[in-house]
């Protein structure tokens, strides 16, 4: 388009292609998306300012996709014991290191806060470069008023706003006003999760997923979350289903996916020793998981059950009810878009509420969506199918 064109011709010489700064967790699996299947296929050069440290979780990938990871080298010893002159230091500093990795076109900071935005202002400001930031939901949904009000002075001067869904474009309106509400556009993130699962059902069967994760046959699969993040309430949607018979609990098997976001061991251990203390199968799973392991798991689920404290639309409950599984949610999360495609949903308000449900869905008694009900997902939601949104905030 023009705008692709016109970067042959910025920053007063020759571009070869058009490039991009992503403050972001590097180590993310949506950050590796983002770039996998919109940046890289748009032509776009790829410079990655690890927001969270940078452990290498994808540094094959990028690699050997061009793509270069900022390393951090300030220390800064003499002022490690000040908080705040540190982190404005670094900042400073960084602004300045990341100069020679430009011109930038684009600077996209994904997961929000104070000291990433103050980089991002910096960094836009010395390219003129496109500056879009984007709410993934945390950042946005648990933030402290103090943070929020940190982070207004830098919304104000960015170019576009994003958020995944309507509650947070509502949080972002009685927390800002109408300004920025006005300047902030929907982008759901692009799901390959789909076309994995179909994938997977064109070789294996669901009996063999379950086989591949060791559960037993016959059993009724229910997962719970979908990482170690206290915030899944794993722990309370277990200690809940210790009420139910023991006869129902040994046709069970429940599964835990604790791979990633592991920042308190020792809840993830509490989980852990809750489930195995049930008369029932527990599957806990804390390794990383591919999208061919991913698409296995999904497909090993009766029942879902998401009792997580917020969620901006997230994959992993995309992808369980692609395979077919009854879908349990906290009545707390609102989901308008899977409303909108008519896709059912059974909810609950309180954690005592779930052993009555879950037996319920043991007996065919919980709604569960259609064939064609779940075609619509990947119609609405795949990569294929909102790239052109996220590429339409660079222009």
């Amino acid at each position: 388009g023009d705008f692709h064109s016109a970067l042959f011709e910025s920053h007063g010489r020759e571009r070869l292609m058009p490039k991009i700064l992503l403050i972001a967790d590097s180590d993310a699996l949506w950050t590796k998306r983002a770039v996998e299947y919109l940046l890289l296929p748009a032509g776009y050069e790829i410079v990655i300012f690890p927001i969270w440290g940078h452990k290498g979780q994808f540094d094959d990938y990028y690699r050997e996709h061009g793509v270069t990871v900022y390393r951090d080298p300030h220390r800064l010893p003499v002022i490690r014991h000040i908080p705040r002159v540190r982190m404005w230091a670094r900042i400073a500093l960084n602004a300045r290191d990341l100069a020679n990795y430009g011109p930038f076109d684009v600077v996209h900071n994904h997961y929000l806060s104070q000291r990433d935005l103050a980089l991002g202002l910096r960094v836009s400001r010395r390219f003129h470069a496109r500056w879009v930031c984007t709410f993934w939901g945390s950042d946005l949904l648990r933030a402290s008023d103090r943070a929020l009000r940190q982070m207004l002075p830098y919304l104000r001067r960015c170019d576009r706003l994003t958020a995944c869904n309507e509650r947070m474009r509502d949080k972002l309106r009685q927390s800002y006003g109408e300004e920025l509400y006005q300047k902030t556009r929907m982008t759901i993130w692009g799901q390959d999760g789909f076309a994995a699962i179909d994938g997977i059902l064109s070789n294996e069967t669901r009996e063999d997923c379950r086989a591949h994760y060791g559960i037993r046959p016959g059993n009724y699969v229910v997962s719970i979350g979908y990482s170690a993040d206290n915030a899944q309430h794993q722990l309370e949607v277990v200690e809940a289903l210790s009420a139910l018979p023991k006869e129902t609990l040994s046709h069970m098997t429940l599964v835990l996916q604790q791979t990633y976001v592991k920042r308190d061991p020792a809840y993830m251990e509490r989980v852990r020793q809750a489930a195995e203390a049930l008369p029932c199968q527990a599957v806990v799973l804390r390794d990383f998981l591919d999208l061919t392991e991913t698409a296995r798991l999904r497909l090993c689920a009766d029942l879902f059950i998401l009792a997580i404290s917020t969620d901006a639309f997230a994959a992993s409950m995309q992808e369980y009810l692609y395979a077919g599984a009854v879908f349990l949610m906290g009545d707390w999360l609102g989901y308008p878009q899977l409303d909108e495609l008519g896709i059912p949903i059974n909810r609950f308000h309180e954690y005592k509420e779930l052993p009555a449900l879950v037996e319920q869905a043991m007996n065919g008694k919980l709604q569960r969506s259609t064939d064609e009900q779940r075609a619509l997902l990947p119609a609405h939601y795949s990569w294929d199918a909102v790239h052109k949104d996220w590429l339409g905030l660079y222009e």
